[in-house]
């Protein structure tokens, strides 16, 4: 299943207050993410993603996902529990300008469905010789 999101950022949104978007994603695991920066943000707009309080993507605090014309892509294995779906996906936009709207995409299967076709490494099984 893919789930998608678009985060509006007026212009003038600094880092420190950051325009916000509450998001539900399905029980399972987020295996694939894409955020498209569309042409005409020149890296003034930056984006990251929250699960709770804790800043999941960028995974170094206080860091921002941020381009001109491109998609950032990603592959990832982040469960999802019951009772933790909601996400929250933070902008900034320092153009004095113009609003910039991206586009978030999180491909989420069921843990049935995604083992054996990829194991995080912590469940990988390594034998010795």
């Amino acid at each position: 299943m893919i789930s998608r999101f678009h985060l509006t950022i007026p212009a003038n949104t600094s880092k420190e207050d950051p325009q916000t978007l509450d998001i539900e994603l399905p029980v399972g695991v987020i295996h694939k993410i894409d955020i498209v920066f569309p042409p005409g943000c020149c890296g003034l707009a930056g984006v990251a993603v929250f699960h709770g309080l804790h800043q999941v993507w960028p995974s170094y605090s206080d860091e921002w996902f941020s381009t001109d014309g491109e998609t950032i892509s990603f592959e990832e294995f982040y469960e999802v529990k019951p009772g933790f779906t909601t996400f929250t996906l933070k902008g900034y936009n320092e153009d004095d300008t113009y609003s910039h709207t991206i586009l978030f995409r999180f491909g989420v299967l069921k843990k049935s469905e995604i083992q054996g076709v990829w194991l995080p490494w912590s469940e990988e099984v390594i034998e010795e010789t």
